[in-house]
């Protein structure tokens, strides 16, 4: 019996491995769904085009007016595969090493819950960057976005404001200000602050306290119970900060699971290593910048 208990050891370990590793992986903090759009797909790829807007909606004076509304920029979201493992022995099984062998599907599922809260942060580490280039052929947060309308000007949401009582108001006022592809006003309302580590105590302060602080006459305090604060250990920059409009966001802002996160067990016979592995295919982006502001301090 002992003997035939031991000859597939990798499928008598792989329950409660697996049972480990989703505990692990569904215990870990994450803002995904916070802040996108999270959708499974089961489709080689997906498309999402920014918004194209109508014209004024006139009087009607016996015949409908029909509009073409521009044509918005076009994201394309690929799946590119993430893979990792790790590799059990048979002694390791017979010696009963049971706490080392039980860490690792941990370390696993933590691996992959890192690599979904860096890429999904990344948007945001690099919403100034030029190098990367959203479907408009700029930045997320960029002072150039281009319109379809030639008769349009660059339209911008990017600052250079730290965060503070009065810079927060005048980067909410910016973004009510938010122009359409054609120059009408569109309906920007952000609630949500996003800010690194650095900027929680400050975030919370703003948004938190009933009366203004830091200031000896301590009127009432605008921003009181306005946002949700979101503090996200993966954004780079201790200065950075951004105000987001949560109803755009859940248009524009996407998280396609193309192959949710799987685990798998093989036994080599020859080798008697058992090898585990976890696997999953995923893609985040936007396809319009409406709803988020970015603020770069110099």
């Amino acid at each position: 019996m002992v003997t035939a208990r031991r000859e597939h050891f990798g499928f008598l370990l792989e329950p409660g491995l697996r049972k480990i590793f989703y505990e692990t992986y569904d215990q870990i903090p994450t803002m995904i769904p916070e802040l996108f759009n999270e959708q499974t797909t089961a489709n080689p790829n997906e498309t999402d085009v920014s918004i194209g807007t109508m014209g004024e909606f006139p009087e009607f004076t016996g015949t409908i007016d029909y509009d073409r509304p521009y044509q918005g920029y076009k994201q394309i979201y690929e799946f590119p595969e993430f893979a990792k493992g790790f590799r059990i022995e048979r002694k390791a099984f017979d010696d009963d090493r049971y706490g080392e062998i039980n860490k690792q599907p941990a370390g696993l599922a933590i691996s992959a819950q890192r690599k979904k809260e860096q890429d999904g942060a990344n948007i945001f580490n690099n919403a100034f960057d030029t190098d990367y280039e959203g479907p408009d052929g700029k930045p997320l947060c960029a002072t150039d976005h281009p319109s379809p309308d030639p008769d349009m000007g660059d339209r911008s949401n990017k600052g250079t404001l730290e965060l503070n009582h009065a810079n927060l108001q005048t980067t909410k006022n910016l973004m009510r200000q938010t122009l359409d592809d054609r120059g009408g006003k569109i309906s920007v309302v952000p609630d949500t602050l996003l800010v690194p580590v650095a900027l929680e105590e400050t975030g919370w302060q703003l948004i938190e306290s009933a009366k203004k602080i830091d200031t000896a006459e301590n009127n009432p305090n605008i921003h009181y119970g306005k946002y949700k604060l979101i503090v996200w250990d993966y954004l780079d920059s201790d200065d950075n900060w951004f105000l987001i409009d949560s109803r755009y966001a859940a248009l524009f802002l996407n998280w396609f699971n193309r192959v949710p996160l799987e685990f798998a067990m093989e036994e080599d016979f020859d080798t008697l290593v058992a090898k585990f592995r976890g696997y999953m295919r995923f893609a985040a982006g936007w396809s319009d910048w409406i709803w988020i502001y970015g603020n770069e301090p110099v």
